[in-house]
């Protein structure tokens, strides 16, 4: 038999099969399709109820903010002042009774239009339901009695009845739509008009307060000698009183300076903050040759030439002063081949230099601690060179890709694509610089093994273990084994050789690995207990303790000092596992 018999026979089985199904189970398979059609139209209908009451509440929210909020309730004595002047002034408010009464209306009158609408199409709709239940149970009724008629133009009727019932389905889906549109329109044209008149208030009442201190202040001079000499017998008391509205020259370092604040540009708020900048460093002017410039570019290069002693990391990778500049420089090398993933290259640079520059305020002074890339993503928007040279999409791809590096799940769903293609690109060039600096500071460990061999007894003479100093042990001693944890001897020789940590990346240590590898050959630790082995490149096991699963170096109890076996046993004595 020929392949194309067998597949024609196998398309003539399953069409027999099907014509089967569908006589034995028309009902079921009705059904089937109606879940494939979407929701009902009461479905839809129910839907735009719970539309309706939502923008019920939202108008409920409003009117009462619109009432008793302080801004408007200063605005509507402003509004009602000016209002009452001669016809001849020049400047005028616009009417605020009239204002919101306008608003009120236009959402009365898009809540009375959709509800008409949705009225007037649900009624049809439930007219051609009913019509064609009726005409499906006529042809049921047809099919199961032994009569032979015809159904087809009951069938054609069915059909036509269904379509028209599907377009008023389709029908209440744009009305509802359009609902949804329209009630967030009208929301932000509120909110938008609240902001408005909010501000003028505080803007009128920054003026009165300033011209209020201006008067205070300056009032002596006003007066005659007599005055003035009354005056300055109160002299000594006045800085005590007004010194609050008084400009102060003290420094403050923080992100916002007194008297900034938010800035709507487009339909975002960003902060305006002015870092500290002076010349680009050499290594970031030497890294910037093969790769496209811009403004943008060069001025967040400049603010890491103003914050030249920032470290990368405030213990990890290139924690020395410096290192911000040393690892920004390493990461524009390793970005120039990853270039071709954007679609304006320009963006790479930009993308580079920002990606950690929130570090300037979060690894020195009180913003110590707290996370980089919002702080990165405000310097951003900060520089006006960004809007000149990009446009609006890309502009917001950067500064949500800076904002979001380390909160992904937290990007907003109508975020623009390219945001995520500028979070790739950062990632693979971070890496790339991050793997360097493994390698870099690993090379450097492997130079001090000598070093390390002979400060081991040392650095880990002071360890916690068995709890014996109280807290969280660094070790474990029992058995004729002293057990080290991985961390606290490897900050503990890095600090006493000042030397660098490199990092940890996909899994690897390689500093540690050089570290352990010197201990390893210089006897000190052991790579085998019993039937176990350590790691090949770490040298370290994986143990169960009473805190959970950890990872060690293993040393024989009978290398030790007597002084300090008997202070380690001294602390509880665990029960250790090699797993």
């Amino acid at each position: 038999m020929r392949d194309s018999d067998l597949a024609i026979g196998v398309v003539v089985l399953a069409a027999v099969i099907a014509g089967l199904l569908y006589f034995l189970f028309s009902t079921q398979l009705g059904g089937i399709g109606q879940w494939l059609r979407g929701p009902s139209h009461t479905q839809i209908l129910k839907s735009i109820e719970a539309e309706k009451a939502k923008f019920s509440r939202e108008t409920e929210i409003i009117s009462s903010y619109l009432e008793r909020s302080f801004p408007l309730k200063a605005y509507r004595l402003i509004d009602l002042a000016f209002r009452g002047e001669p016809q001849g002034r020049t400047f005028k408010l616009d009417d605020y009774p009239a204002w919101t009464l306008k608003m009120n209306a236009e959402r009365e009158s898009l809540l009375d239009e959709t509800l008409k609408a949705a009225a007037r199409h649900g009624k049809s709709a439930d007219a051609l339901l009913l019509a064609l239940e009726a005409r499906r149970s006529l042809r049921d009724r047809i099919k199961e009695s032994q009569a032979k008629r015809d159904t087809k133009a009951l069938d054609r009727e069915i059909s036509d009845l269904q379509t028209r019932l599907d377009g008023e389905r389709d029908s209440l889906i744009v009305i509802r739509d359009q609902f949804s549109e329209k009630r967030r329109s009208l929301n932000q044209q509120v909110l938008r008009e609240w902001f408005i008149r909010s501000l003028l208030v505080g803007v009128l009442v920054a003026v009165f307060l300033s011209g209020s201190c201006w008067f205070i202040t300056k009032s002596p001079t006003l007066y005659g000698a007599q005055t003035k000499t009354s005056y300055q017998t109160r002299v000594p008391s006045a800085p005590g009183i007004f010194s609050f509205f008084r400009p102060k020259a003290t420094h403050q370092s923080a992100l916002l300076r007194p008297g900034e604040g938010c800035v709507l540009s487009g339909s975002a708020f960003r902060f305006t903050i002015q870092p500290k900048s002076a010349s680009i460093p050499h290594v970031i002017t030497m890294a910037l040759k093969g790769l496209p410039k811009s403004k943008t570019a060069l001025k967040l290069a400049s603010i890491l030439g103003g914050n030249p002693d920032t470290p990368a990391s405030p213990s990890h990778h290139l924690s020395e002063p410096g290192g911000l500049i040393t690892h920004t420089a390493k990461a524009l090398k390793h970005s120039e081949p990853l270039l071709t993933m954007l679609p304006d290259p320009k963006i790479g640079p930009v993308a580079i230099l920002a990606h950690d520059i929130g570090k300037v305020f979060t690894l020195e002074g009180k913003g110590a601690g707290r996370p980089h890339d919002i702080p990165g993503a405000d310097i951003l928007a900060s520089l006006p060179e960004l809007r000149e040279e990009f446009d609006e999409t890309t502009a917001r791809s950067l500064l949500l890709a800076i904002r979001h590096q380390h909160s992904n799940a937290e990007i907003p769903l109508n975020a623009p694509p390219l945001t995520h293609t500028i979070l790739q690109f950062i990632k693979k060039a971070d890496h790339a610089a991050a793997a360097e600096e493994s390698r870099e500071a690993a090379q450097e460990t492997k130079l001090l093994a000598p070093k390390i061999i002979e400060a081991f007894p040392f650095a880990i003479a002071d360890l916690n273990v068995n709890g014996c100093n109280g807290g969280s042990p660094e070790g474990f001693l029992c058995d004729g084994t002293l057990f080290l944890l991985k961390e606290p001897v490897k900050q503990r020789l890095l600090r006493h050789l000042n030397a660098r940590d490199g990092g940890v990346f996909k899994g690897q240590d390689p500093v540690w690995n050089e570290i352990a590898n010197a201990l390893a050959e210089a006897k000190l630790i052991t790579k085998k207990i019993g039937a176990k082995e350590a790691g090949q490149k770490s040298c370290l096991f994986a143990i169960k303790t009473p805190m959970g699963q950890q990872r060690a170096i293993a040393l024989h109890a009978s290398n030790l000092a007597p002084q300090l076996r008997e202070k380690w046993l001294m602390g509880n004595i665990p029960k250790i596992e090699i797993l």
